[in-house]
């Protein structure tokens, strides 16, 4: 069923285990607008099939803005192991946990030094008239050497509206005791190119603590 749901581009998070021996790439670039200042995003987001219920993840992220003072760059990196606990009737529900470092998705401001990342995963993959969709839902919890805690929720779907054309939505919500506040939601539209996704998207952050917004591209690819 998740195989079919597969077919409307994932987000990074969810319950859901890949084959063993299966893999899904993607590379994001978006240019973005924080409090008047232009700067760029990218990062690189995979998976890895160990077996049929354990997958590997892996997320380099680099966010780099230029002012009249200078530039602002970070960097943020994870390594986790997700484990899908449970699955019927396209419900799911799995673990995921592993070392992190930095952080960058609160525009300039966020945790620094290594750290550790606990999640808790729920999801529902379907098929409507023959085309696949899913909504998932995160909770997850990181912790740094420097004392920075973070605790972040994260809710969103995706779903085909046709063979070619598929349309994902994310919402991010992250609290933290030493850094920047951040709520953002994310919408993408793509078209499936056999193997290879492409798709283009807005971001923007909603909190009101700063303001913050992106025009991005996403490029993926799976087996």
């Amino acid at each position: 069923m998740f195989v079919l749901a597969l077919a409307s581009g994932t987000a990074e998070a969810g319950p859901w285990a890949r084959d063993d021996g299966g893999f899904y790439l993607r590379g994001l670039v978006s240019s973005e607008t924080l409090e008047g200042i232009d700067g760029y995003r990218a990062d690189v987001y995979g998976e890895y099939g160990l077996t049929d219920r354990w997958t590997l993840t892996a997320k380099s992220e680099a966010v780099a803005y230029q002012d009249s003072i200078g530039s602002i760059d970070r960097q943020s990196y994870r390594l986790t192991a997700r484990r899908q606990l449970w699955s019927r009737k396209g419900f799911t529900f799995g673990v995921e946990g592993g070392p992190v470092y930095g952080s960058a998705i609160a525009g300039t401001y966020g945790c620094d030094e290594w750290g550790a990342e606990a999640r808790l995963s729920s999801g529902y993959s379907g098929v409507r008239r023959s085309l696949g969709y899913y909504l998932f839902a995160d909770v997850a919890a990181i912790s740094h050497q420097d004392g920075c805690l973070r605790e972040r929720a994260e809710l969103g779907y995706g779903a085909d509206i046709s063979d070619r054309i598929f349309v994902t939505q994310q919402v991010w919500l992250e609290r933290s005791n030493d850094s920047a506040d951040s709520n953002k939601y994310e919408s993408q539209i793509g078209y499936h190119l056999g193997h290879i996704d492409v798709a283009v998207g807005y971001r923007e952050e909603f909190g009101g603590a700063y303001e913050e917004s992106a025009w991005l591209v996403a490029l993926t690819t799976r087996r």
